[in-house]
Protein backbone atom coordinates (compact mmCIF):
# COMPACT_ATOMS: atom_id res chain seq x y z
CA UNK A 1 0.00 0.00 0.00
CA UNK A 2 1.24 3.41 -0.86
CA UNK A 3 1.88 5.59 1.73
CA UNK A 4 -0.83 8.66 1.79
CA UNK A 5 1.21 11.01 0.65
CA UNK A 6 2.21 8.54 -2.34
CA UNK A 7 -0.96 7.72 -2.75
CA UNK A 8 -1.61 12.05 -2.99
CA UNK A 9 0.49 11.96 -5.59
CA UNK A 10 -0.84 9.14 -7.21
CA UNK A 11 -4.38 10.42 -7.64
CA UNK A 12 -3.26 14.02 -8.44
CA UNK A 13 -1.91 12.98 -11.39
CA UNK A 14 -4.25 10.78 -12.37
CA UNK A 15 -7.84 11.73 -12.09
CA UNK A 16 -9.61 13.01 -14.44
CA UNK A 17 -13.47 12.88 -15.28
CA UNK A 18 -13.95 11.59 -18.38
CA UNK A 19 -11.61 10.79 -20.95
CA UNK A 20 -7.92 10.14 -21.68
CA UNK A 21 -5.53 11.03 -18.67
CA UNK A 22 -2.79 13.20 -20.61
CA UNK A 23 -2.60 16.69 -22.21
CA UNK A 24 -0.20 15.55 -24.90
CA UNK A 25 -2.03 16.00 -28.05
CA UNK A 26 -2.07 14.88 -31.77
CA UNK A 27 -2.11 17.14 -34.26
CA UNK A 28 -5.39 17.72 -36.37
CA UNK A 29 -5.54 18.11 -40.04
CA UNK A 30 -7.65 21.33 -40.18
CA UNK A 31 -8.38 21.39 -44.36
CA UNK A 32 -9.23 17.48 -44.12
CA UNK A 33 -11.65 18.08 -40.97
CA UNK A 34 -13.49 20.77 -43.60
CA UNK A 35 -13.84 18.49 -46.29
CA UNK A 36 -15.17 15.91 -44.18
CA UNK A 37 -18.39 17.90 -43.44
CA UNK A 38 -20.41 17.63 -40.41
CA UNK A 39 -22.79 14.91 -41.54
CA UNK A 40 -23.81 13.27 -38.02
CA UNK A 41 -25.01 9.94 -39.67
CA UNK A 42 -21.21 8.92 -39.95
CA UNK A 43 -20.77 9.44 -36.15
CA UNK A 44 -19.29 6.43 -34.58
CA UNK A 45 -21.22 3.54 -32.85
CA UNK A 46 -19.97 3.32 -29.16
CA UNK A 47 -22.48 0.79 -28.04
CA UNK A 48 -20.79 -1.91 -25.78
CA UNK A 49 -17.27 -2.23 -23.27
CA UNK A 50 -14.02 -0.42 -23.81
CA UNK A 51 -10.82 -0.53 -21.46
CA UNK A 52 -7.46 0.52 -21.98
CA UNK A 53 -4.36 -1.23 -21.05
CA UNK A 54 -2.65 -1.09 -17.41
CA UNK A 55 -0.63 2.45 -17.74
CA UNK A 56 1.86 3.78 -15.51
CA UNK A 57 1.30 6.81 -13.83
CA UNK A 58 4.65 8.29 -14.12
CA UNK A 59 4.42 8.39 -10.25
CA UNK A 60 5.03 4.74 -8.99
CA UNK A 61 1.21 4.16 -9.85
CA UNK A 62 -0.91 2.91 -12.69
CA UNK A 63 -4.33 3.98 -13.76
CA UNK A 64 -7.34 1.98 -15.74
CA UNK A 65 -10.02 3.21 -17.54
CA UNK A 66 -13.26 0.93 -18.08
CA UNK A 67 -16.31 2.61 -20.49
CA UNK A 68 -19.74 0.83 -20.98
CA UNK A 69 -22.12 2.18 -23.22
CA UNK A 70 -25.84 1.27 -24.57
CA UNK A 71 -27.33 3.51 -27.07
CA UNK A 72 -27.97 6.72 -24.75
CA UNK A 73 -26.18 5.84 -21.40
CA UNK A 74 -22.14 5.98 -20.63
CA UNK A 75 -20.48 4.64 -17.67
CA UNK A 76 -17.14 5.01 -16.56
CA UNK A 77 -15.25 3.35 -13.74
CA UNK A 78 -11.59 5.37 -13.39
CA UNK A 79 -9.82 2.76 -11.31
CA UNK A 80 -6.32 4.33 -9.44
CA UNK A 81 -3.52 1.37 -8.41
CA UNK A 82 -0.81 0.89 -6.28
CA UNK A 83 2.02 0.07 -8.62
CA UNK A 84 2.51 0.71 -12.21
CA UNK A 85 1.34 -3.03 -12.88
CA UNK A 86 -1.56 -2.13 -11.73
CA UNK A 87 -1.85 -5.25 -9.23
CA UNK A 88 -3.55 -3.35 -6.00
CA UNK A 89 -6.90 -0.88 -6.76
CA UNK A 90 -6.38 2.02 -4.00
CA UNK A 91 -9.74 4.12 -5.74
CA UNK A 92 -12.29 3.99 -8.06
CA UNK A 93 -13.72 7.24 -9.14
CA UNK A 94 -17.35 5.84 -11.35
CA UNK A 95 -19.32 8.31 -13.26
CA UNK A 96 -22.42 7.43 -14.83
CA UNK A 97 -24.72 9.71 -17.19
CA UNK A 98 -26.23 9.86 -21.11
CA UNK A 99 -24.20 10.77 -23.48
CA UNK A 100 -24.98 12.28 -27.14
CA UNK A 101 -22.54 12.26 -30.48
CA UNK A 102 -23.00 14.81 -32.79
CA UNK A 103 -21.66 16.13 -35.85
CA UNK A 104 -18.09 15.62 -37.20
CA UNK A 105 -16.02 18.14 -35.37
CA UNK A 106 -14.51 21.20 -37.31
CA UNK A 107 -10.68 21.02 -36.11
CA UNK A 108 -9.96 17.29 -36.01
CA UNK A 109 -10.63 15.34 -38.63
CA UNK A 110 -10.98 12.37 -37.39
CA UNK A 111 -13.31 12.82 -34.59
CA UNK A 112 -16.73 14.11 -33.38
CA UNK A 113 -18.35 16.30 -31.30
CA UNK A 114 -19.69 14.28 -27.81
CA UNK A 115 -21.76 15.68 -24.52
CA UNK A 116 -21.04 13.27 -21.98
CA UNK A 117 -23.54 14.17 -19.23
CA UNK A 118 -23.50 13.70 -14.99
CA UNK A 119 -26.28 12.27 -13.47
CA UNK A 120 -24.09 9.82 -10.41
CA UNK A 121 -20.48 10.15 -9.26
CA UNK A 122 -18.79 8.12 -6.60
CA UNK A 123 -15.78 7.25 -5.30
CA UNK A 124 -14.95 3.91 -3.67
CA UNK A 125 -11.57 3.06 -1.71
CA UNK A 126 -10.25 -0.25 -1.78
CA UNK A 127 -7.94 -0.35 1.24
CA UNK A 128 -7.78 1.27 4.71
CA UNK A 129 -4.85 3.77 4.05
CA UNK A 130 -7.37 4.88 0.64
CA UNK A 131 -9.86 5.43 2.82
CA UNK A 132 -8.25 7.88 5.47
CA UNK A 133 -6.24 9.55 2.64
CA UNK A 134 -9.54 10.05 0.86
CA UNK A 135 -11.66 11.82 4.06
CA UNK A 136 -8.45 14.17 4.17
CA UNK A 137 -9.15 15.81 0.94
CA UNK A 138 -10.82 19.42 0.49
CA UNK A 139 -14.44 19.05 -0.46
CA UNK A 140 -14.50 15.55 -0.32
CA UNK A 141 -16.88 14.56 2.44
CA UNK A 142 -16.86 11.44 4.61
CA UNK A 143 -17.02 8.72 5.77
CA UNK A 144 -15.24 6.32 3.52
CA UNK A 145 -15.61 3.18 4.14
CA UNK A 146 -13.15 0.31 2.41
CA UNK A 147 -15.07 -1.37 -0.75
CA UNK A 148 -18.39 0.90 -0.32
CA UNK A 149 -19.05 3.35 -2.98
CA UNK A 150 -19.19 6.91 -1.63
CA UNK A 151 -22.03 9.31 -3.58
CA UNK A 152 -20.30 12.61 -4.68
CA UNK A 153 -22.99 14.06 -6.63
CA UNK A 154 -23.72 17.09 -4.81
CA UNK A 155 -20.44 17.48 -3.26
CA UNK A 156 -18.16 17.09 -5.61
CA UNK A 157 -14.42 16.43 -4.52
CA UNK A 158 -12.03 18.97 -5.89
CA UNK A 159 -8.87 17.16 -4.62
CA UNK A 160 -9.57 14.28 -7.02
CA UNK A 161 -10.58 16.76 -9.54
CA UNK A 162 -14.19 16.57 -9.45
CA UNK A 163 -16.64 19.44 -9.53
CA UNK A 164 -20.12 18.72 -7.67
CA UNK A 165 -22.63 17.95 -11.06
CA UNK A 166 -24.84 20.97 -10.06
CA UNK A 167 -21.74 23.24 -10.94
CA UNK A 168 -20.82 20.99 -14.06
CA UNK A 169 -23.29 18.74 -15.25
CA UNK A 170 -21.37 17.71 -18.39
CA UNK A 171 -18.16 17.31 -20.59
CA UNK A 172 -18.09 18.55 -23.89
CA UNK A 173 -15.42 16.26 -25.84
CA UNK A 174 -14.05 14.86 -29.16
CA UNK A 175 -15.09 11.03 -30.06
CA UNK A 176 -12.81 9.18 -32.48
CA UNK A 177 -13.24 5.57 -33.38
CA UNK A 178 -10.24 3.90 -35.48
CA UNK A 179 -11.36 0.03 -35.94
CA UNK A 180 -11.12 -1.21 -32.08
CA UNK A 181 -9.56 2.24 -30.68
CA UNK A 182 -11.70 4.61 -28.69
CA UNK A 183 -10.17 7.67 -28.47
CA UNK A 184 -11.50 11.16 -26.70
CA UNK A 185 -9.91 15.14 -26.33
CA UNK A 186 -6.45 15.88 -24.71
CA UNK A 187 -8.04 16.93 -21.40
CA UNK A 188 -6.93 20.46 -20.27
CA UNK A 189 -4.81 21.18 -16.96
CA UNK A 190 -7.43 22.54 -14.73
CA UNK A 191 -9.70 19.74 -16.25
CA UNK A 192 -12.61 22.02 -17.29
CA UNK A 193 -14.30 20.90 -20.28
CA UNK A 194 -17.74 21.80 -19.04
CA UNK A 195 -18.69 23.96 -21.65
CA UNK A 196 -18.93 24.39 -25.75
CA UNK A 197 -15.92 26.96 -25.40
CA UNK A 198 -13.77 24.57 -23.67
CA UNK A 199 -13.88 20.99 -25.88
CA UNK A 200 -10.15 20.15 -26.43
CA UNK A 201 -9.18 21.12 -29.79
CA UNK A 202 -6.46 17.33 -30.28
CA UNK A 203 -7.02 13.95 -29.32
CA UNK A 204 -5.03 12.61 -26.21
CA UNK A 205 -3.06 9.67 -26.86
CA UNK A 206 -3.99 7.40 -24.44
CA UNK A 207 -6.72 5.05 -26.48
CA UNK A 208 -9.23 2.49 -24.90
CA UNK A 209 -9.84 -1.28 -27.06
CA UNK A 210 -12.81 -2.26 -27.12
CA UNK A 211 -13.68 -5.52 -25.07
CA UNK A 212 -15.35 -8.49 -26.92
Amino acid sequence: MKTPRALAFTLATTLFACGGASNTADSATPSDARSSGGDASLAPSLVGRWRNACTPNGSGGGFSLDFNFTASDWTLDYVVYAEPTCATRNVTVRIEGPYEIGARNAQVASAFDGVFRFTRKTVTAHSAGAASYLATLPMCEGPFEVGVARDISATGCAGLGQRPIAACGQDYDLVSVDGEALRFGARPADNDMCTAEKRPTALAPVASQRVR
